[in-house]
C-alpha cells in the first residue's frame, strides 16, 4: 500500500522534476553498474592471469623436481657398478669386510658430494645389513628384512629400473621427522647378474621443492602430496585444514575459496612420472591491494563522468520539458472536439517532428471520422436495399402459383413439401430479426431457395455442396449466400439456355475461413468485373446483389481484400470470400 501511495505521486508530479528524478536514479544505477562491471572485469582478468603464471610456474616446479629425480637415477646408475658397491655386497670373509664397508662408506660420502638434495645414501645387503653416508645423521631403519617391506615386489618387478617412494614406505625414519623421496634400485652382479643388495637415496622434500615456496611469503603457498599420503602440507594450517575437509574438482582456470576473510586461487597440477599431485595457492586479497591503485583511478573517472552527466540532464530537461508542456496543452484542446493543428515550435528538432505527427494524426483522426460517417451512410444503404432486393413478391407469388399448380394436378407430397421449404426459406431469412446467423442456417437458406427455384426452373440446373463439418458452426451476416446463388442462376446458367451446375464449398485453414461459390454459367468479361469492384451506394440495380454482399462483407469485417472473383467468358464464374478466423466466431455449443 505505501508502494501504490508512492508511485501514484510520482506519477503526479509535474514532468521536469519526473526527468530529474529519473535522471538521478538512472546516474547512480549506471555509476554503480560500472564500478561492478569494472571491478568484476579487474577481478576476472586478474585471476586469469594469476591461474596463468600460477599453472607455468607449478608446471616448471614439476618439470624441475623431474629433472633432478632423474639426475639423481642417473648417478645411482653408475653408482651400482662400482667396484667400492660390488666388492661390499659379495661374500666375503670378515676381516676383508671391514676393509670394504670402509672403502665404500667414503666412496659413498664422495657421491653424496656430486648430489647436493641428496641427503643420505644407503648400501644394503639381502639380509639387511648396510653401509652408508649422510650429511647429518642416517635414517634408522625398521628390524626387518627388505623382503617384508611393501614396495619389493614393485622393485623386482621393474628388472633393475629405480623406483621412488616417501620415506621407503615407511622402512625409513628420519630425526627431523619430515618427509623424504626414496630412490630405490636393485644392485646386481656384474658378474653373473645376481641380485646382491638395494641402494637407497634419499632427497629431503624441503630441499627437493625450496625454490617452489618462501616460508614468509604472505603472496603464496604451495602443497604437495600422492594419492595416499601429504609429502608437502601447506605453511598455512588454515589452507590444510580446508583440503582436508574439502573434495573439489579443480577447473582449468582454477578454484576460489574464502578463509578467514582471505580469498585464495587454488590451481592443481598433477606429474606423470612421480604421480604427485601440486595444489598452488595464491592469496588474491594480497594482490588486490596492489593494485588497489587501478579501482581508485576508475572511480574517480567515473565520478567525473557523473558531474558531467548531471550537468547535460539539467541542460537537456530545460530544453526539452518547456516545449513539452506547450504541446501537451495544445493536445489537450482535442478533448472539446477541437481538432486545429499545434503551433509550438517552428525548428524541425525531435519536438518540432513530434508536432508534425500530432498535427498529421490530427488530419487522419477527421478524415476517419468523416470516412466512418460514410461507411456507416453505406451499410445502411447496402443493407436496405439487399434486404429488398432478396424478399421479393414476385418470388412469392410464382412459388404459391407453383404449389396451386402441384395442388391441382394432384401432386400434394410435392406441394405440400414446397409449402415447407418456402416457409423454412422466410422463417431462416428473417431469422428473428438477428443479422448474424451460422454457416449452418445459412445454407439451409440456400438449399431451400434452390429447392423453390428448382420447381420453376425444372432441369435448368443441378446443386453441390461440399461442406468442412467443423466450419458450419462459424457466424456470418445474415443473406449472403443467397444473393451470389441468386447471382450465378440469373446471371450465370440461365442465360446460357443450357443445364448447369452452382457448386458452394465452405471451409477453413490455420487463418481463414473460405466460402466459395461457383458456377458453369456465361462468366462475366472484365468490363463486368470492373463494374463490380468499382461499386457505389447509387449504382443500377443490375447485379445489385452481388456488389452489395461484397461491400456488406467488407465492411463487417473490416477487410478491403476479403473477396475474389475469378471468371472468364463462356467459363463461368468462381467468388471466393476469405474470412480471418481472429475476425469471426463460432456458435455456441
Amino acid at each position: 500500500m505505501f508502494l501504490q501511495r508512492r508511485k501514484e505521486k510520482f506519477l503526479d508530479l509535474p514532468l521536469a522534476s519526473k526527468l530529474k528524478y529519473i535522471y538521478t536514479s538512472l546516474i547512480f544505477v549506471c555509476i554503480f553498474c560500472n564500478l561492478l562491471i569494472v571491478y568484476g572485469i579487474f577481478s576476472r582478468e586478474m585471476q586469469k592471469t594469476l591461474a596463468t603464471l600460477t599453472s607455468q610456474t607449478v608446471e616448471t616446479v614439476s618439470q624441475n623436481v623431474d629433472s633432478s629425480l632423474t639426475t639423481i637415477s642417473k648417478i645411482s646408475t653408475y653408482l651400482l657398478g662400482t667396484t667400492e658397491v660390488q666388492n661390499y655386497l659379495r661374500d666375503m670373509n670378515h676381516s676383508e669386510y671391514a676393509i670394504l664397508s670402509k672403502q665404500l662408506r667414503n666412496y659413498l660420502y664422495l657421491t653424496l658430494e656430486s648430489m647436493p638434495l641428496a641427503s643420505s645414501i644407503i648400501v644394503m645387503q639381502p639380509s639387511g645389513v648396510y653401509e652408508g653416508a649422510a650429511r647429518y645423521n642416517l635414517p634408522s631403519i625398521q628390524p626387518s628384512s627388505p623382503e617384508n617391506t611393501s614396495w619389493y615386489e614393485e622393485l623386482t618387478s621393474q628388472k633393475g629400473a629405480p623406483i621412488l617412494t616417501i620415506n621407503a614406505g615407511g622402512y625409513l625414519s628420519f630425526e627431523d621427522d619430515k618427509n623424504y623421496v626414496t630412490l630405490i634400485r636393485l644392485i646386481n652382479s656384474t658378474e653373473d647378474a645376481r641380485p646382491l643388495g638395494y641402494l637407497f637415496i634419499n632427497i629431503s622434500v624441503d630441499s627437493l621443492l625450496s625454490f617452489a615456496r618462501e616460508d614468509d611469503s604472505d603472496y603464496s603457498d604451495f602443497f604437495v602430496a600422492t594419492e595416499s599420503e601429504t609429502i608437502l602440507p601447506f605453511l598455512n594450517e588454515d589452507l590444510n585444514l580446508w583440503l582436508q575437509n574439502a573434495s573439489i574438482d579443480f577447473r582449468p582456470d582454477g578454484n576460489m575459496i574464502t578463509l578467514d576473510g582471505n580469498r585464495y586461487l587454488l590451481l592443481k597440477f598433477q606429474t606423470s612420472s612421480l604421480d604427485w599431485n601440486y595444489i598452488a595457492a595464491i592469496n588474491y586479497n594480497y594482490l588486490a591491494r596492489q593494485h588497489r591503485t587501478f579501482l581508485v583511478i576508475s572511480g574517480t573517472i567515473l565520478l567525473i563522468s557523473f558531474l558531467f552527466f548531471i550537468l547535460i540532464a539539467l541542460g537537456t530537461n530545460r530544453l526539452v520539458t518547456a516545449p513539452l508542456y506547450q504541446l501537451m496543452n495544445a493536445m489537450k484542446k482535442t478533448e472539446t472536439g477541437d481538432f486545429n493543428h499545434a503551433d509550438v515550435t517552428p525548428y524541425h528538432d525531435e519536438i518540432g517532428q513530434l508536432q508534425n505527427a500530432y498535427n498529421d494524426m490530427v488530419d487522419k483522426i477527421q478524415q476517419l471520422l468523416d470516412a466512418k460517417v460514410l461507411e456507416q451512410k453505406r451499410l445502411r444503404t447496402a443493407e436496405l436495399n439487399i434486404l429488398q432486393e432478396q424478399i421479393k413478391p414476385h418470388f412469392l407469388y410464382n412459388s404459391l402459383g407453383a404449389i396451386s399448380y402441384l395442388v391441382t394436378s394432384r401432386q400434394n407430397e410435392k406441394a405440400y413439401d414446397l409449402i415447407i421449404s418456402l416457409s423454412e426459406y422466410y422463417r431462416d431469412s428473417l431469422s428473428k430479426g438477428n443479422n448474424v446467423i451460422t454457416l449452418s442456417t445459412e445454407v439451409n437458406i440456400v438449399k431451400n431457395y434452390l429447392k423453390l427455384q428448382k420447381v420453376r426452373f425444372p432441369d435448368i440446373f443441378t446443386d453441390e455442396y461440399e461442406f468442412q463439418e467443423d466450419a458450419l458452426s462459424y457466424r456470418i451476416p445474415r443473406l449472403i449466400l443467397q444473393p451470389l446463388v441468386e447471382n450465378s442462376l440469373y446471371h450465370g446458367i440461365i442465360p446460357t439456355c443450357d443445364s448447369g451446375v452452382i457448386k458452394i464449398s465452405i471451409f477453413t485453414d490455420a487463418e481463414y475461413l473460405f466460402i466459395r461459390i461457383a458456377d458453369n454459367g456465361i462468366g462475366m468479361a472484365p468490363a463486368d468485373l470492373e463494374r463490380i469492384w468499382t461499386f457505389h451506394a447509387n449504382a443500377p440495380s443490375q447485379s445489385f446483389g452481388l456488389r452489395g454482399t461484397i461491400e456488406r462483407m467488407k465492411i463487417f469485417y473490416e477487410t478491403p481484400d476479403i473477396c475474389t472473383i475469378d471468371s472468364l467468358p463462356n467459363e463461368g464464374t468462381t467468388i471466393t470470400f476469405s474470412i480471418p478466423l481472429d475476425k469471426t466466431e463460432k456458435q455456441d455449443e
